[in-house]
């Protein structure tokens, strides 16, 4: 039999091309095809492109979600992100939906669709380590319902994260912290007094807040939720810094949309991502070696048998968690109360207010700055509502993103007439409701007396505030992250007297307007600086 060539194959020299064509439609449908909408769901909003989505999702989230709501009947709508379907909501009854539905998954809509979650937190050879010991450990727990019930829990990391969440921060845990946190927060600023040249009361020196303020939000959230070693060494901290901005700052739709593409960002994130999980596993490693012993969040879990590869992602999931907004607050706190001696006079009262009631310390010498700092748990957690109100107040205005679910209930959910189908993502952005003017007359005013009891603002509707979330999924770490909020505030307005101004101190009288298109709270462009001088002996 003789062999066939391409030569014998009438047209061959189309034989290739063809080939090449049926192989590209192939990936092209595999890979970037999408499914066509659900006929009840919203209907597609404009300005989705083929492969890529809706592109302004990712460049102006909020105008993205405003401008498809108004073009909708409903105000819902679907775009794509990539090849995933996404169901953006907005509206009171919509907003109900979204955070009351318990087959909303939270885990599942961040997964897919959070800036670079996946790249972060996706399977670490740690983790999968992990995941096999617990396997071993389930087959062997039998008929053992409440050791099966506990190696589950593991299994599922959402879960896991949220009850070791709970457990670093009860209060007996917060109430053995306290003091490390008021020692840091007085030592970092120590470090901005030792800049004032002549370090007399009538000299200033100039502060970035949004990096020396954040600074002190990262020692505190390292040293609560994660490692002392870490927050005892300033070196070491340096570098963990340093790493969470760079995964911070790469954020990349590529990354969201179509994971499994390589891109240079993608690798400098997952490098710094690990250079993350080295540095804790690092610590956690020796503790195991030569048993090291620490009064942290990591030795809790350690001494609850939790795996190493858990014990890390935790730690790295808490931080980034934890620090986002955190540091970005505190220092948009500072400076709002610089340009509103009312409130400002308001929390110097309040804090002077709360040492004469409950500072513990019986040296008839001890400073002003030594008294705030021997406050109780108990007088810290209750003691500050006018800085509570004002932190309230900042978070509604930095809380510019969205938040998102995923529908894992294997069928579609009812939203009024139309219906999120199943396996879709769900967005909700937090604008739709804390930049509403029938909600918050004139928005983006800086204004805490919207929550006093004659305006009640936050109280009109259900849900009218997100700040610290909603429904089935409230923020777990909110008690530490006021307590770190209050302490920030409390200390730096006593020991500081201040103004906001320029990079060159010139006085100014209205701060850079907050991007209501950021994902989340950031750092003003151009910066906002404070001219400082010393107020009370550290």
């Amino acid at each position: 039999m003789g062999s066939l060539s391409l030569a014998a194959i009438p047209h061959s020299h189309l034989v290739l091309p063809l080939v090449l064509i049926l192989v590209c439609f192939t990936a092209y449908q595999k890979l970037f095809s999408r499914q066509p909408l659900h006929p009840k769901a919203p209907p597609l909003t404009h300005g989705v492109y083929p492969i890529l989505g809706a592109v302004k999702f990712f460049t102006r989230r909020w105008d993205f979600f405003r401008d498809a709501a108004r073009t909708s009947p409903t105000g819902n709508f679907s775009f794509f992100v990539g090849r995933k379907p996404v169901v953006g909501l907005t509206s009171e009854e919509s907003r109900q939906v979204f955070f009351d539905n318990r087959h909303f998954g939270f885990a599942e809509g961040y997964g897919g669709l959070a800036e670079g979650f996946s790249v972060l937190f996706g399977p670490s050879a740690a983790a999968s380590k992990a995941a096999k010991k617990l396997e071993q450990q389930m087959a062997a727990a039998g008929g053992d319902e409440k050791l099966r019930q506990e190696v589950e829990e593991k299994m599922n990391f959402s879960k896991f994260f949220n009850s070791r969440m709970v457990r670093v921060l009860r209060t007996d845990a917060m109430q053995r912290n306290l003091p490390k946190l008021t020692g840091d927060v007085r030592a970092r600023l120590e470090d901005l007094a030792a800049v004032i040249p002549g370090k007399g009361f009538k000299d200033e020196a100039v502060v970035d807040p949004f990096d020396n303020i954040f600074k002190i939000a990262f020692q505190l959230t390292i040293r609560s939720v994660g490692c002392g070693d870490i927050a005892d060494d300033l070196e070491l901290m340096g570098k963990m810094m340093h790493w969470y901005h760079l995964v911070d700052s790469l954020t990349s739709p590529t990354a969201v949309m179509y994971p499994w593409i390589p891109t240079w960002g993608m690798f400098k994130r997952t490098v710094a991502g690990m250079r993350l999980f080295g540095i804790v596993k690092k610590i956690g490693d020796e503790r195991l070696r030569t048993g090291k012993r620490g009064d942290d969040a990591m030795q809790i879990m350690m001494d609850q048998g939790d795996d190493m590869g858990h014990i890390v992602g935790f730690v790295v999931s808490a931080l980034l968690a934890g620090t986002i907004n955190s540091g970005v607050n505190a220092s948009w706190i500072l400076v709002f109360l610089s340009l509103n001696p009312k409130w400002m006079t308001k929390v110097r009262a309040e804090v002077q207010a709360a040492i004469r009631k409950s500072a513990t310390t019986t040296d008839p010498n001890a400073t002003m700055v030594e008294k705030l700092a021997s406050l109780p748990l108990e007088a810290w957690e209750t003691e500050f509502p006018t800085i509570e109100v004002c932190l309230r107040e900042c978070i509604r205005l930095t809380a510019t993103g969205a938040t998102f679910r995923r529908n894992i209930s294997g069928h579609d959910i009812e939203v009024g007439n139309e219906v999120v189908p199943k396996d879709a993502y769900v967005a909700y952005p937090f604008n739709d409701t804390h930049q509403d003017p029938s909600i918050y007359p004139d928005p983006t005013k800086w204004d805490p007396d919207r929550y006093s009891e004659e305006r009640a603002e936050d109280k009109k509707r259900q849900y009218a505030y997100l700040g610290w979330g909603v429904g089935r999924h409230p923020c777990l770490g909110m008690r530490f992250a006021k307590l770190e909020q209050y302490l920030i505030v409390a200390f730096f307005t006593t020991v500081f007297d201040y103004i906001a101004c320029d990079a060159k101190g010139n006085p100014i009288t209205t701060p850079t307007p907050i991007d209501l298109n950021a994902f989340s709270a950031r750092r003003p462009e151009p910066r906002v600086y404070l001219k400082y001088k010393l107020r009370e002996q550290i």
